[in-house]
């Protein structure tokens, strides 16, 4: 509590009072909602338009904007830009601002449309190849193998080979009534008697190299199926991927699988599970596990390929010895800006005359995305054509909406400083972010120049994201990356866990904020305001909801003119 000393002069003297002002209370004149959106869709612009008006009349007066396209709106047909105008018409009746996202550094799949080769990259290391006519062709390990991994050969209901199984007769059993392929599969129900129920596996693998692991899964009535995992942890309980892959209720056979690197480990554990799932019935069959080559391979300066000979003295050259090489899949699958890893890899093509010869035995190295959640991938916030994208962005939304507040989607950055030209600043994950944060910002104050920056919390966040680690697949410390952060940006606090210390450290730092809440429980408000009571320039409320779940906004709207009652 900070305490205000009122002088009153007497002849030429003062004396301080001994009252205290109130502590500050949250005052939301930023009333705010967040909406996702498709405006190159009719029904969706239709969508936002009612959003807008059913805001206004419930006294909110900004929308937040996020909308996939405008990572791309130069491409965008005349119909986007009439739904574009269409809604700022709608918000400029109903009173209510249309704050645009953009920067989506964290969830960059957008971004990378331009060109996915400015993906954060992953080494591979000196992977074994062998020249085979007029082509050099991977020389897999058999080392690195599943066991029984189509199921097929089982001890009652254990599954022979892994060497985890969740109670087998219990949970998890062997099906030989449906299957995908073969004559046996496992079938795991009766989950609320375990926690969790998984297959698990130890093998072999080579150190910095690119793998994938995938299985068939059928459900039946299953609730809870989004906790199900196919993934990969080293031996000392280091996670290796953080890809997800949620089952619907009831579905036919369907394939899942994920990419990682192996990073510095030698031996695996590999999972196929579900944790925490309710009732109903998963199918698991046919595991798969593969060393991968080439597939979405990297080109870019900051992400070099090389091919050496056996004992690393010679270089081959790229033009000179082997064609370019490059898989014209990369971020391309379903389309651009998406990756997967389920395609023939590149190729390496030997030109005539070539110093590679037949039976030469090579190491190939390169650098390969990886993928988070469902499928995202992070840019590299040191190769310096992503600020050319960013930049033209950044003009696009000027000229589309001249906005007085823009959002910079800075958000669960999963994937950091791997790639060379991170690497050769030899800066901390946190400086990166740091450093980025600060070109973003330059490149508003040159496009927008009076416009009023915002940014999610998370990352620059001590208490939430930015912290030392371990945090996901960052390698090393996220410390600091609230020092790019001018105070006059905006915070969007979305730290529910800990809201009361996130606010204070945001507030000690000079900055306004905007609590990111709703979340798409009708609980939360309360919370948030008791936390925000003290803070200073904690000065509006967003209602924030993923499921767009707008039921709630009209009572949202009376807390946030009022308080909880």
């Amino acid at each position: 509590m900070k305490s205000i000393a009122v002088w009153i002069a007497v002849g030429v003297f003062a004396l301080p009072s001994l009252a205290k002002a109130a502590e500050p209370s949250p005052k939301y004149d930023r009333r705010w909602v967040w909406v996702m959106s498709n405006l190159l869709v009719d029904k969706e612009a239709d969508r936002v338009v009612a959003l807008i008006e059913k805001a206004g009349q419930e006294g909110y007066n900004g929308l937040v904007l996020s909308d996939y396209k405008l990572n791309f709106a130069e491409r965008m047909p005349k119909s986007y830009l009439e739904h574009v105008e269409r809604v700022k018409r709608a918000a400029e009746k109903a009173g209510v601002e249309i704050i645009p996202g953009l920067f989506s550094i964290g969830y960059s799949n957008g971004l990378l449309t331009h060109d996915p080769n400015l993906a954060e990259g992953m080494a591979v290391d000196d992977a074994p190849f062998v020249a085979k006519g007029r082509e050099a062709v991977p020389v897999p390990d058999p080392a690195s193998k599943l066991k029984n991994g189509d199921l097929e050969t089982t001890k009652g209901d254990t599954f022979v080979g892994f060497g985890y199984q969740d109670g087998p007769g219990q949970v998890t059993f062997a099906d030989r009534a449906v299957t995908h392929g073969g004559k046996v599969s496992c079938r795991m129900e009766n989950f609320g008697t375990v926690p969790v129920s998984r297959l698990i596996q130890s093998v072999k693998v080579r150190p910095h190299a690119l793998y994938r692991l995938s299985c068939w899964t059928k459900t039946r009535n299953l609730h809870g199926g989004q906790s199900f995992r196919v993934m990969a942890i080293g031996a000392k309980g280091t996670a290796l991927s953080f890809q997800e892959g949620g089952l619907e209720e009831t579905r036919d056979w369907t394939r899942l699988e994920v990419a990682f690197n192996s990073q510095n480990e030698t031996e695996i554990n590999l999972y196929a599970g579900l944790w925490g799932a309710k009732d109903g019935t998963l199918w698991i069959d046919d595991l798969e596990f593969e060393e991968l080559s080439l597939v979405n391979v990297l080109r870019r300066e900051g992400c070099p390929l090389q091919v050496r000979s056996a004992d690393g003295q010679t270089v081959y050259e790229e033009g000179r010895d082997f064609d370019p090489v490059q898989d014209p899949k990369l971020g391309q699958v379903p389309y651009a800006g998406e990756f997967e890893f389920h395609h023939e890899g590149a190729k390496i093509r030997l030109k005539p005359g070539s110093r590679i010869k037949d039976g030469d035995r090579l190491r190939v190295s390169w650098y390969h995305p990886v993928l988070v959640l469902s499928g995202y991938a992070m840019c590299c916030v040191s190769e310096p054509k992503v600020y050319e994208v960013l930049l033209n962005q950044a003009k696009q939304i000027e000229a589309m909406f001249h906005p007085k507040t823009v959002f910079m989607q800075h958000d669960e950055i999963r994937v950091a400083n791997w790639c060379r030209a991170c690497q050769a600043r030899k800066l901390t994950p946190g400086a990166l972010l740091a450093d980025n944060a600060r070109r973003c910002q330059q490149i508003l104050k040159q496009t927008s120049p009076n416009a009023q920056v915002v940014v999610w919390s998370d990352m620059f966040d001590p208490n939430h994201n930015a912290v030392k680690g371990p945090y996901y697949l960052v390698n090393g410390s996220l410390e600091g990356s609230w020092e790019g952060l001018e105070p006059s940006v905006i915070i969007a606090n979305w730290n529910g866990g800990k809201a009361k210390a996130s606010l204070d450290f945001f507030a000690k730092r000079g900055h306004r904020q905007v609590i990111a809440g709703y979340y798409d429980a009708d609980d939360n408000f309360a919370t948030w305001h008791s936390a925000a009571q003290g803070v200073p320039k904690v000065e509006g409320f967003m209602y924030t909801t993923w499921q767009a779940h707008y039921d709630d906004l009209a009572r949202y709207g009376t807390l946030m003119k009022g308080g909880p009652k």
